[in-house]
Parts: C-alpha cells; sequence; structure tokens
C-alpha cells in the first residue's frame, strides 16, 4: 500500500491531462431512481436515473456523513458539459461503481451554474491539488466539508480504487486526512480572502497601457487570442483592449483587436451557418471548436462585435454580431422572452454531430454552383477536422477569398446567404443538441445589456424591444413575494437568492436600457437592485461578498481575483456601480470606487488579471467621477418603503367585524395599487395574522388614480390618505396583527425597497382623542 502523499500525488498527477477536455450531455437511465428525480436542475435530473444513491448539496447529506462516520463524494458538473456525461455513462451508471459509492460514501452531486458559490470553492482546491482545472469535478471531503483528494473525469475502474484506497485510509488514519483537509481548507480561503489591505487611491493612469502590453506578451500575432491553446475567446480582454483604443487610438491594441475578431470570426469557434460562438477552439487556428454554446459568452462577445464595428465600421463585425442575434433568438428564448443558459457540444455521444457536414452531405443539399462556392469558401476542399466531417470555417481573409473568386466580399456574401439558409433548415431537421433551459440572471443580464448596446449602435429597434421584454420578464419572474432578486428559474419557478454577477448584470443591463429609451422606470429598477446589493453583499473591508448568507451551507465566501470566461463578480459589480452613480445618485460612486481601491493591489501586480475592472476604472474616469469618494462614514442602510409609508387602521364600533385602513404617505410619494398595473410592479398587499396564525379578510382596494410613470401605459397609484376598507369573517381579535407589503416611489420615478410595514390599530377611542 502506498504512503498517503504518494497516493495523493499517484491518482491526481495521472489525471491532471484530463482536465481541459471537451464538454456535452445525456442522462443514462438505470433502475431505480434516487433523490435528485424531483430536482429543478436539468444536470441533476440527469442523474436521477443512477444507482449511485445522490443526495443534492444540502444538510441531510452532511448530518449522514457525520452520522455514519464517511466522507462525502462530491461531483459538480453542468448539463452541457460533454465529459460530465460520459462519466455519467461510463462511471455512475455503473452498477458496480455506484456500490461502492454506496457503501463508502456519502455522495452529493451538484449543478455549478445552480451553485457557483459551491463551484468556485472547490475549483479552487481542485487547482491547488492538481494545477488544472475542469469538470465533472470529483473531490473527497470530510463531513466537515473540507477537500482532501480532486481530480476531473474518472473511468469506473480509476474512480473504484480511488473510492477503496479513500476507504482504507480513512478507516486507518482518518485523523491525519482531516489535518491534510484543514490544511488545503485554510490555503483555500486564503486564495478567497480580499488581496490585501485596500490602497488609498485609484490605480495609476497608465495602469490600462501596463495591461495592454502585458497582453502584448500573451498576444498570437499569427493566429490572435492570447496564450496556448485552448483558445477561449476571453471577451474581458477584447472589452479592455476595445476602452483602450477608443480612448487613446493606440495602434498596437488596435492591431491585436482586429487580429482576434477576424480570426475568430472565420474559425469553427463560429458557427458559420447558424451564428453564435462556441466556447473554445482545441487549436490555435480557432478552426475546431468544442461544439458547446454558452449564452454568456455569446452575450459578451455580441457586445464586442457591436462596438468593434462602431470603431472601424468593418461590415463583418456586423454579420457576426447580428447572427448571434438570430441565433439568440431562434433557439435560445423563451416564451416569455427570458434566455436559456447553453445548447450542448454532443448528439447521442458524439460531440458536434449537429454542427459538421461531409461533401455528401453538402452536395444533398445545395445545386452544383452552390456546392462549388461553399466547399471553396469553407475549407471542405481538404481531409476533414474531426472523422465524422468538416468543420466550416474561412480558411483565408474575407476579402482574399473573395478576389480568389473574382467577386467582391460584398457581392460573395450575398451569394453565400442562400446557402447559410439551405444549410441551416436542412442542419435542423437532425437530431439536435441538448438545450438547458434554465434561466440564469446573471447571464440574461448579460445579454439584455449587449442587446440594448447592440440596438444603439446597430440602429435595430428590434433588438431594443427583445431587451426591454426579457427586461420586463426578469423584474417579473425573478424576484421573490417581497422583491427580492432571485438567482435561477425553470419550468416557472425561481429560486435561490441572488449572487453578486446576479445584481451587477442585471444592473448593467437595465442601465444600458435606460441610456438607450431614457425610462424612468429602468433607472428605478437598477437603483432598486443597486441598494439591494449593497444591503446583501457590501463588505465594509472593501468589495462584495458573492453569496448571500440565505442560500444555505455557504462554506467561505468566494472572492475572484481574476477575470476569466465571465469576468469576476467585483468587476461586474464595479462597472455597475460606475454605471448607477452616472445615471441614477452619485452616492453609488463611493462604492464603486472603494471596490476599485480594495482590487488595486491585484490590479498592480498582475495588470491582465482583472480587465473588466480595469474597464471599470476607465470609466469611472470617464464619468468624471470623484477619485476619492467613499461610502458612507457609518454603515449604509438604503431607505426603504417604511421611511416613506405609516398606515393605520380604525374600527367602526357599528360593525366589529370591519376595519379602515388609511395611507399615510409623504407628500410626493405614492405606492402601487392593487392589483398592480404591469405584472413586474409590486402590488400593496393587506395580511393579518391573530394567535400565530394567518387570518382570511376582505380587503376592498380601491382603484387608485392614474400616474405617467414613463410606462408604456399610465400606472394606477395610492396616494397619501387612501382608504382600504377590510372585512373579517368574526369580530375582530384583540391580539390582531395587520401588516401591509407596498413599494414606495417618488412620482419623479425614485423607487424604494419594498417592506413589510405594521399597521397601528386605533379603537375609536383612541380616534377621538
Amino acid at each position: 500500500m502506498l504512503p498517503m502523499h504518494a497516493w495523493f500525488c499517484s491518482v491526481i498527477v495521472s489525471l491532471a491531462g484530463l482536465c481541459l477536455a471537451a464538454d456535452a450531455v445525456q442522462a443514462q437511465a438505470s433502475r431505480e431512481g434516487n433523490r435528485l428525480a424531483d430536482a429543478a436542475s436539468p444536470y441533476l435530473q440527469q442523474h436521477a436515473d443512477n444507482p449511485v444513491d445522490w443526495y443534492p448539496w444540502g444538510g441531510a447529506a452532511f448530518d449522514k456523513a457525520r452520522e455514519e462516520g464517511k466522507f462525502i463524494f462530491l461531483s459538480v458538473g453542468y448539463s452541457t458539459c460533454h465529459w460530465c456525461h460520459v462519466m455519467n455513462r461510463e462511471s455512475f451508471s455503473d452498477p458496480q461503481v455506484a456500490a461502492l459509492l454506496n457503501e463508502v460514501a456519502v455522495s452529493v452531486k451538484v449543478d455549478r451554474e445552480e451553485r457557483p458559490d459551491v463551484d468556485a470553492l472547490y475549483m479552487t482546491a481542485l487547482r491547488q491539488m492538481t494545477g488544472r482545472g475542469g469538470w465533472p469535478m470529483n473531490l473527497l471531503l470530510t463531513p466537515d466539508l473540507e477537500p482532501f483528494f480532486a481530480a476531473v473525469y474518472l473511468p469506473p475502474e480509476q474512480l473504484a480504487a480511488t473510492l477503496k484506497e479513500a476507504r482504507s485510509r480513512w478507516r486507518e488514519d482518518r485523523p491525519a486526512i482531516e489535518r491534510r483537509a484543514a490544511r488545503i481548507m485554510a490555503r483555500v480561503e486564503q486564495a478567497h480572502a480580499l488581496p490585501g489591505e485596500a490602497a488609498a487611491q485609484l490605480p495609476g493612469k497608465d495602469l490600462i497601457a501596463r495591461a495592454v502590453a502585458g497582453l502584448e506578451q500573451d498576444f498570437d500575432p499569427f493566429d490572435g487570442g492570447f496564450g496556448p491553446p485552448p483558445r477561449f475567446p476571453l471577451p474581458s480582454n477584447l472589452q479592455l483592449l476595445l476602452a483602450h483604443v477608443e480612448d487613446s487610438g493606440d495602434a498596437g491594441a488596435r492591431e491585436m483587436l482586429h487580429a482576434t475578431l477576424d480570426a475568430m470570426a472565420r474559425g469553427g469557434i463560429f458557427d458559420q451557418v447558424g451564428g453564435g460562438f462556441h466556447r473554445y477552439a482545441v487549436d490555435p487556428q480557432w478552426r475546431v471548436p468544442h461544439f458547446e454554446k454558452m449564452l454568456y459568452d455569446n452575450a459578451q462577445l455580441l457586445q464586442v462585435y457591436a462596438r468593434a464595428w462602431a470603431l472601424t465600421g468593418e461590415a463583418a463585425y456586423r454579420r457576426v454580431a447580428e447572427a448571434i442575434v438570430e441565433w439568440v433568438r431562434r433557439e435560445m428564448t423563451g416564451p416569455d422572452g427570458l434566455f436559456y443558459a447553453a445548447q450542448d457540444a454532443e448528439v447521442a455521444g458524439e460531440e458536434g454531430a449537429s454542427h459538421v457536414w461531409s461533401r455528401e452531405q453538402l452536395r444533398a443539399v445545395l445545386d452544383e454552383a452552390e456546392y462549388a462556392l461553399a466547399i471553396q469558401v469553407w475549407g471542405v476542399q481538404g481531409p476533414p477536422e474531426l472523422d465524422h466531417g468538416h468543420v466550416l470555417h474561412w480558411p483565408r481573409g474575407y476579402t482574399a477569398t473573395a478576389e480568389a473568386l473574382g467577386l467582391t466580399p460584398t457581392r460573395l456574401q450575398a451569394r453565400l446567404a442562400p446557402i447559410r439558409d439551405k444549410l441551416l433548415a436542412a442542419r435542423l431537421q437532425r437530431p439536435q443538441p441538448h438545450t438547458d433551459d434554465k434561466v440564469i440572471t446573471a447571464w440574461n443580464g448579460l445579454m439584455i445589456e449587449a442587446l440594448a448596446d447592440a440596438g444603439v449602435v446597430l440602429g435595430r429597434r428590434d433588438y431594443l424591444d427583445q431587451a426591454a421584454r426579457a427586461a420586463d420578464a426578469l423584474l417579473r419572474r425573478l424576484r421573490d413575494a417581497d422583491g427580492r432578486l432571485l438567482h435561477v428559474a425553470r419550468g416557472g419557478q425561481a429560486r435561490l437568492p441572488a449572487y453578486l454577477d446576479d445584481y451587477a448584470a442585471a444592473i448593467l443591463g437595465l442601465l444600458a436600457l435606460d441610456r438607450a429609451r431614457d425610462e424612468a422606470r429602468w433607472r428605478r429598477a437598477a437603483g432598486e437592485l443597486g441598494d439591494a446589493m449593497i444591503t446583501a453583499l457590501w463588505d465594509p473591508a472593501g468589495g462584495f461578498h458573492y453569496a448571500d448568507a440565505a442560500v444555505g451551507h455557504l462554506v467561505v465566501q468566494p472572492r475572484s481575483r481574476r477575470d476569466a470566461a465571465l469576468p469576476a463578480p467585483n468587476s461586474l459589480a464595479a462597472r455597475a456601480l460606475v454605471g448607477l452613480a452616472r445615471q441614477v445618485d452619485d452616492r453609488f460612486g463611493g462604492y464603486a470606487a472603494a471596490t476599485l481601491r480594495a482590487f488595486t493591489p491585484v490590479l498592480e501586480q498582475a495588470p491582465t488579471a482583472m480587465p473588466h475592472m480595469l474597464w471599470a476604472l476607465a470609466e469611472y474616469r470617464a464619468a468624471g467621477l470623484d477619485e476619492g469618494a467613499a461610502p458612507p462614514a457609518e454603515e449604509f442602510t438604503p431607505p426603504d418603503t417604511a421611511d416613506r409609508l405609516r398606515v393605520v387602521a380604525r374600527s367602526e364600533a357599528e360593525d366589529p367585524r370591519r376595519l379602515i385602513l388609511t395611507l399615510q404617505l409623504d407628500s410626493g410619494w405614492h405606492v402601487n395599487a392593487s392589483p398592480a398595473s404591469l405584472e413586474f410592479l409590486i402590488p400593496t398587499r393587506v395580511s393579518a395574522r391573530a394567535g400565530g396564525r394567518e387570518l382570511a379578510l376582505r380587503a376592498d382596494y380601491p382603484a387608485g388614480r392614474p400616474l405617467a410613470a414613463g410606462f408604456e401605459r399610465p400606472i394606477r397609484v395610492y396616494d397619501d390618505g387612501t382608504r382600504i376598507p377590510l372585512r373579517f369573517e368574526q369580530a375582530v381579535p384583540p391580539e390582531l396583527e395587520l401588516s401591509v407589503h407596498a413599494q414606495a416611489c417618488s412620482d419623479a420615478g425614485q423607487c424604494l425597497a419594498p417592506a413589510r410595514i405594521p399597521v397601528v390599530i386605533e379603537t375609536a377611542a383612541d380616534a377621538a382623542h
């Protein structure tokens, strides 16, 4: 038997090379089902028929591990992850492996997109223990949720061997494992702590130029992009380059931007037939993608290509942006206007099966002239990139290709348009990849912002309409009964408190709509979310916590110090606060400045680590905001409805079952009528309790007065002095407790956080005095 240190190292090193393998989906059947059958997550549902006795993340699993003295097997993935589904088919559907898991461990399955806090924490552990990251992410934890083993994809024989060795070590020397796990968790906690003491001032004005110089060191001058393959788009790098070129005209930054955008647009990473970008390319030339498509990638790249078109006038950038939107509309938009999360890479276990083409398949769809053009333009003349077909891409630039064919680039694109239409129609007849139809607030916020910005620069009113429809639906469907923002929804059910990036991205989307349409409702909603974000997640030491403790079983507050495929949550928050200070109320600028100062040590030490944060810094200075601004010295509590609304109720002597409730509002303020005029508005509602239980009542809500508040039609509101008659089934009990849930807004458009207001109940004698 190997010594414990050698066991850890031998297993982990042997797996490290698999961490970045491709991704996709398929639920595999088994006989009995488990606790995941009723899960809302598509990923958990894909494992509901495993013979593994899976638990969702939560107290039941952790209590079982403690009571039975077992370690926890934690497996984290997502529903469009290819190697997650390979492991599902090969390992978790294997009866012998499942029996071993059920015997030695408590098995917990997590959808990383539903619990990004859990994913971020244990991804840090995986990277520290193996030097790489990826999914499926599999860890062994103590019952205190501290990790002592981590790996990615594990075939059945390797998983079984790992579990047997862990069982032996756990039995023989559990204290040593727990000490090791505690040391690992301490390093994880340190990685998510604040990056040292906050700076006294904002970063120097040369920092963005230093970051651009750092990007140049990683830039591939031949094929565009940054760093070695696999090639990810890394939109935050591109956004920073755009901001820098717009501000300075830097020729070197412009060249990096153009080379990368051109190479991506011509490559197989961009779906040349259906639009939208795949998640990454496995080769330096961007030709062979990992075929999964993520909403968040395409939201950011829509914004990038639209901004690049505005900067350069390059027609190809506009075509790419419009093709992204067409794909989103066709395949990623739900009936309520909200956007789905992702599309899988595989069909029936074969990656890219719905996207690649053989020459025979092309001939069957196109006429001879169309076929001849297609194979010359899209690189189909040589051997296929994959065993099962060609990945359509442009081997040469647009102009060079057009000249070789004796055409102008414009004429070439016109001839390709009907060919694309034919190929797309044929492709849609094939079996299609799985679409993860859950709605994630942060990713929807990014798409709303991108659509609104693209609508302005491309002159597309329909994009603005689409963004507004999605924003209306987000404000309506992704909030709880008290108006608090939620993280995820599926099948009409929204749940889990919002994370920092949910707040920040939703704010950015609303602010983009405000800039585009100058409608007070978007500013009002953005300001409300800004106050809610500060109340829920602000860290007085600087910057924001990531998760509300109400998510449950939060082990460590993740705090990313690096922008990746998605910006770090604090980077998004900084940019959202800058927008709020510029468009809603300059008091938000103090929080933006404090966040930027909190991360200045990271930015100064590694300027390329957080390009999205640097974009926020550029926007802060462009807005002319006070560089010395700070949050209020005392702990700031944003005003809520309770500061503007009081409610009294008086009994009627002639009828002991009746009360008259009167709203007392400050001058110039109102609350929404009941029912509310628009679905996303919060209606004024009365509730009653007595003796610890709810009491039935009938409230005769008045119609209210009409108010033109910047919506498509006037809304109905209640003013100071509005009376609401109440009637109970029996005489009003002496222990009656009444409350009113409402949201106060000024007639000028400022809205406060909703609140539940206790009602002061006066008797007839009280009223006489």
